[in-house]
């Protein structure tokens, strides 16, 4: 997959019930930092490392956060719910999850984070529609903001999108990992790595159409 441009290292975990880490090295320069789990306190214990790491971004409501759903193609609900800041990603498994902090209830719901990613018209209804009833704010799609600003077609795929936005040539995302049994607990490394990479490139290419100014941004 993706011809050695992307590749994925896991890491040794003392509990990987609780949780597994991977690092992502995208095309040879860039690593993202991922971290599987269905355990709350993880979830927890990531999101104060953003709001530390990236508070003035909160604050100033210009927080960018790159977000993809997967489910079984079979049940119209999210099995994973995967976010990404910087080069930081969470893969959280809600479908074995017991439960969902209520901080990551605030975070989804803050209107003043922007949660960007691409084709993504079916995440709230999934996310809601999941056993956790999720509530998701303030959602954009990458195709909607270079549909209006830059008059490309609404048709263009994350990989082309990727390409024109970010000069990342010849990403790819096998349709057959896509529609993959995601409600599986030990989601294997290629299912990490398509889920991460997703979020990543949808951060990355948010940050660099500035959507936190969406849909102000049409007057530019």
């Amino acid at each position: 997959m993706n011809d050695g441009r992307i590749t994925i290292e896991t890491h040794h975990s003392s509990d990987p019930q609780r949780f597994r880490t991977f690092t992502v090295h995208f095309f040879h320069s860039y690593r993202i930092h991922v971290i599987l789990t269905s355990t709350p306190a993880v979830v927890r214990a990531w999101l104060r490392k953003v709001r530390s790491r990236f508070l003035t971004h909160i604050r100033s409501r210009r927080l960018v956060v790159g977000l993809g759903v997967q489910w079984n193609p079979y049940y119209a609900s999210a099995a994973t719910l995967q976010l990404c800041i910087g080069h930081r990603c969470l893969v959280f498994q809600l479908f074995h999850a017991p439960r969902i902090p209520s901080a990551l209830r605030r975070f989804l719901s803050d209107t003043g984070n922007t949660f960007v990613g691409v084709c993504n018209h079916r995440d709230e209804d999934m996310l809601l529609g999941s056993k956790h009833r999720l509530l998701l704010s303030n959602l954009v799609d990458v195709r909607d903001v270079v549909t209006a600003t830059k008059g490309w077609s609404r048709s263009l795929s994350m990989e082309e999108l990727a390409s024109r936005i970010l000069g990342f040539k010849g990403v790819e995302k096998p349709e057959r990992i896509g529609r993959s049994a995601w409600d599986d607990y030990w989601l294997s490394e290629k299912q990490v790595q398509y889920a991460s990479v997703d979020a990543y490139l949808s951060f990355s290419m948010g940050k660099a159409l500035n959507v936190w100014k969406w849909p102000d941004s049409m007057s530019l």
